[in-house]
């Protein structure tokens, strides 16, 4: 054996063990985060840190099968609902036949909901309501989120403990998007939860799309008011599938699914119009008091422009087919605060009890 040789069998030997160090280095590094997550947060701080996470790098998690994946799950804030019957009536001994469901936005869970007191469950509880809470993984497509809902809640209408005569869906951000997607496929499966669905109202929802560069800058706040997640301020620049999606209000698989980037407004396949027969109604806001101000409605509630939360023409998309009377614009709210100012909440019972069956 040559010198050369006996060289390049130790760098071979010396790569192999760098390897294996780093392999088990890393294997370590991602238990100690698993046990941080499982043993050092508490329940509602977990759950929120989790939301963030897959947001951010969501559709990953799930490609790798990731314990970190979130999956999407009906809850009542308290529990994971079941789609058995014998044990969904278990877990909701009270249900009625009128169900308002709540869907979050990106980078955040069920448990998000509830804000500065706000108790979305108490909102139409008077009225009859019983409220179920989606939770799911806003790192994947937006279409592949509602196609898997419109099934999840075909599924959960067949289970309930009592015939479901109205169904109320109310979602923020990107979670309109979601459910608009749900009912485009619910449509082409001609599931029976649509034809429950009586009204229909979104919060903050990027119809036409929301900047990135705001999407990043919205996490980043985020991070930085909870000290156990203030590492992910690095991590603002993040694209997964779902975010690329929200900045583009993609809402549909061919938008995504023969392309490696988001596509154009003038290239997308589709803009599936409002579910028909059913009540819709959007909620915009903006930063500054002046409602006309055109730079006050460019910024809109600091994520997401006014025109876009209300799904008007622009940038050669269509409008959607939202009435007058079905588009609100607050003063003064942030895109977080739209689930849980007083205003908005009274507009939503409004809407809702006005319409109700």
């Amino acid at each position: 054996m040559t010198i050369n040789d006996n060289l390049r069998d130790k760098l071979h030997l010396l790569k192999q063990d760098f390897s294996s160090r780093f392999v088990e280095q890393s294997a370590a590094a991602k238990q100690r985060a698993l046990q941080f997550i499982e043993e050092g947060l508490p329940p509602d701080q977990k759950l929120a840190f989790l939301a963030k996470v897959n947001g951010m790098v969501g559709d990953q998690l799930y490609h790798k099968q990731s314990p970190l994946a979130l999956s999407m799950v009906f809850t009542d804030q308290r529990q994971i609902l079941s789609t058995h019957p014998a044990l969904l009536a278990s877990q909701l001994p009270g249900a009625s036949s009128r169900i308002v469901l709540y869907v979050h936005g990106w980078c955040m869970a069920d448990t998000g909901w509830q804000r500065k007191g706000h108790k979305p469950d108490q909102l139409l509880a008077a009225a009859g309501y019983t409220a179920v809470f989606l939770r799911y993984n806003t790192g994947h497509h937006i279409s592949q989120n509602g196609e898997e809902l419109a099934t999840a809640l075909e599924a959960l209408i067949r289970a309930w403990p009592c015939e479901v005569t109205e169904l109320v869906i109310v979602g923020h951000s990107m979670g309109g998007l979601v459910t608009r997607s749900a009912c485009y496929y619910a449509e082409q499966c001609n599931y029976q939860w649509l034809h429950r669905l009586q009204t229909f109202v979104t919060l903050g929802t990027p119809h036409n799309g929301a900047p990135l560069a705001r999407l990043a800058s919205w996490i980043d706040e985020q991070a930085a008011t909870t000290p156990s997640l203030s590492f992910l301020q690095k991590l603002g620049e993040i694209r997964s599938s779902g975010t690329k999606d929200l900045s583009r209000g993609l809402i549909v698989h061919e938008d995504w699914l023969h392309t490696d980037k988001s596509p154009s407004h003038d290239e997308m396949q589709t803009r599936p119009r409002l579910p028909d027969q059913v009540h819709c109604f959007a909620v915009a806001s903006c930063l500054g008091k002046n409602l006309h101000d055109e730079k006050n409605r460019r910024l809109g509630d600091g994520l997401v422009p006014v025109p876009s939360a209300l799904g008007e023409s622009e940038q050669g998309m269509p409008a959607l087919n939202y009435a007058d009377h079905g588009k609100w614009v607050g003063a003064g709210i942030h895109h977080i605060d739209l689930i849980c100012h007083p205003t908005v909440m009274a507009q939503i019972r409004q809407w809702v009890l006005t319409h109700t069956l």
